[in-house]
């Protein structure tokens, strides 16, 4: 039977009762319905209650807001006991089982809805909701918000009795196991269920009784006991014991508060550099780099400018750019080279490669990549300075396309003619200079970044998911002119190299980010949910949503896939070798691929396997990074 829920809220919401008696007789209509609810009969747009009351409720008084919510979360126990009844035979796309996840997305509102959605295996059953969330879509965020939020999730055990503490510490022993036998390669799992139990064992809501904590920690036991290490390296065995011990720690309470020398340990990240590498920076004399000098070519036909943030110490690109005779522009970006200053077998090499990247905020000190003297003197694009690159030459269009083939790379020597930063430059921008050559560059580059923004179109999710800050207000990212013209021209520099190497066919380490259908999907149900709604508040749930879910970019040595965030076919990271490894991997295929005769087969093949160890190693260390970050901020508030 059809029941026409619409006329009937209809002739509620117009009669001449007050609003606070409408939404209380939507409400007992609702309960009605509820008392004699099946799902064989029609109770479809049965939901459409739930909704006309949520209409009401900003018409109220606050006293009555939570009167009638109040009410409302009546509901929600019935609705999922509704969920549970139903028989195995009627299946999760029955019109009715549909109707009451509407109406529980309704009452929970639209911050859980967004994960009842985001979860397609979500059966009525909130322990599966959770152990989705933590085993499967391992979405941290999720789960603690989940939890921290509607307490009716807490302490929930599947139908053996398990529950969510006990199936923690099982992973993180399974993820111990793998770590250790692996030799040692970085293992995401491990440092995601560390963090998991952090969270609920200092949730003093969630169940830790003595029960579960004799289960746990007589699991971990007879994990140690029953292991054998004979076949572990001596270092392996110490991780072992050293994680061992860190679980043990944390389900017995001990809090022995962590330190930043623990924290190094755990995570091989350090700030200082060992004495070996500090000996062999002290012994660098830029004397020593005639010969070098003496290769390349002073780039002095080009005005050349930097464009940094205030703080930055590392300056590793540079551009200029020139309008040709036929119209074209002729951008160049220049790029710090240091394979120019030490070998690929100095120990300073192998130290940048083993750190992958330079770490800077949230950390008082930067780790670089480099040593000091390094990274912000003999290296960096300094004012005035001689320094050793690669410069990049595109000729674009005014209609910004790139012509690839009057594109060329050369190893130069780089004399920075002005450094600006962002704000210095912005304020030239408006009040113009002096500077006769500064001023038609600073007019260049508006014009060639004005071209190639016709043909780079940044999705604004992946835009949102890759920066810190946003502005709620407009909804979107702002980016300042000089930001702007720095982004567009790594960006141009980055995919000319990325194209030229994949057209030859060379070994390359490439850029790539993947969007599923799936996940397509499920993100515009976000953005829709976000449109009907669009508060400040869920604007902030649905940015933080999307920073923990948009699916990261990654290294790759597969030049067919492309990077979807920037809506380019083949993308790469040449332009900051002093602070991430990728560049400095890219900078070796140039030189062994484009400056010097390709090499022989067998020399090939032992470089395209130096590339795909040297992505695999950048990707896994970079959630490792992430995670010592976070625990570094913590440390230092204790």
């Amino acid at each position: 039977m059809r029941r026409n829920y619409e006329s009937r809220i209809t002739k509620i919401l117009h009669s001449e009762k007050d609003d606070y008696k409408k939404a209380v007789t939507l409400i007992n209509e609702l309960r009605k319905e509820l008392s004699r609810f099946t799902f064989e009969d029609d109770f479809s747009n049965l939901s459409s209650y739930i909704k006309a009351i949520n209409k009401i409720i900003p018409n109220l008084s606050a006293h009555r807001q939570k009167l009638i919510s109040r009410e409302i979360s009546k509901f929600r126990p019935i609705v999922h006991q509704l969920l549970s009844n139903r028989s195995k035979d009627i299946p999760k796309d029955n019109p009715n089982f549909m109707e009451l996840k509407n109406i529980i997305d309704s009452i929970e509102g639209m911050n859980l809805s967004l994960i009842y959605n985001y979860v397609d295996k979500y059966d009525g059953d909130a322990y599966n909701l959770i152990r989705y969330l933590l085993f499967e879509e391992k979405s941290l965020f999720f789960v603690k918000y989940a939890l921290s939020k509607y307490p009716h999730l807490i302490n929930l055990h599947d139908k053996s009795g398990k529950c969510l503490m006990i199936e923690v510490v099982e992973r993180y022993i399974e993820a111990l196991t793998e770590y250790v036998e692996s030799n040692l390669e970085i293992s995401d799992d491990l440092f995601f269920y560390d963090q998991v139990l952090e969270s609920m064992l200092e949730d003093d809501k969630i169940d830790y009784s003595n029960v579960i904590k004799s289960r746990a920690l007589k699991m971990v036991q007879d994990f140690v006991d029953n292991y054998d290490c004979s076949n572990l390296s001596v270092e392996a065995k110490n991780k072992l014991y050293f994680w061992k011990n860190e679980l043990l720690e944390k389900l017995e309470e001990s809090n022995i508060g962590e330190t930043l020398e623990h924290l190094s340990y755990k995570t091989d990240i350090t700030i200082n550099f060992n004495e070996a590498v500090e000996s062999e920076t002290r012994r660098f004399d830029p004397q020593y780099l005639s010969t070098e000098y003496a290769k390349r070519e002073l780039v002095k036909d080009h005005y050349i400018v930097t464009i940094d943030g205030d703080e930055a110490e590392e300056i590793d690109d540079g551009i200029s750019v020139d309008v040709l005779p036929n119209g074209n522009y002729y951008l160049g970006v220049h790029i710090a080279d240091p394979l120019g200053y030490m070998s690929k077998n100095n120990i300073l090499y192998e130290e940048a490669e083993r750190r992958t990247t330079s770490i800077y905020a949230p950390l008082e000190k930067t780790s670089s990549m480099y040593p000091e003297s390094y990274a912000k003197d003999y290296m960096s694009l300094l004012e005035g300075k001689r320094r050793l690159g690669t410069s990049y030459y595109m000729e674009i269009t005014p209609s910004g396309d790139i012509l690839l083939e009057k594109c060329c790379f050369k190893k130069s020597i780089i004399k920075v003619d002005k450094g600006l930063t962002y704000d210095h430059y912005n304020e030239l921008s408006k009040e113009g200079t002096d500077d006769e050559r500064l001023q038609k560059t600073m007019i260049n580059l508006q014009g060639v970044i004005d071209a190639l923004s016709k043909k780079v179109v940044m999705d604004e999710k992946y835009r949102l998911a890759s920066h810190d800050v946003t502005n709620s207000k407009n909804k979107t990212l702002s980016v300042s002119d000089s930001e702007k013209i720095v982004e567009y021209a790594m960006l141009a520099a980055n995919s000319t190299v990325a194209n030229y190497m994949a057209k030859k066919g060379y070994p390359f380490i490439y850029r790539g980010h993947e969007l599923s259908r799936d996940y397509l999907r499920k993100i515009d149900y976000f953005d829709r949910q976000l449109q009907e709604n669009p508060t400040t508040e869920n604007y902030d749930v649905f940015v933080k949503i999307l920073r923990d879910t948009y699916p990261i970019a990654f290294y790759t040595t597969d030049s067919s896939i492309g990077h979807m965030g920037i809506g380019i076919p083949h993308y790469s990271h040449v332009t900051s070798p002093l602070r991430r490894f990728a560049d400095c991997l890219a900078t070796e295929a140039l030189d062994m691929f484009y400056f010097n005769t390709p090499p022989d087969d067998k020399t090939v093949y032992d470089f395209e396997d130096r590339l795909k160890k040297g992505c695999r190693h950048i990707n896994e260390k970079k959630k490792t990074i992430d995670y010592f970050t976070r625990q570094y901020v913590k440390i230092k508030k204790n």
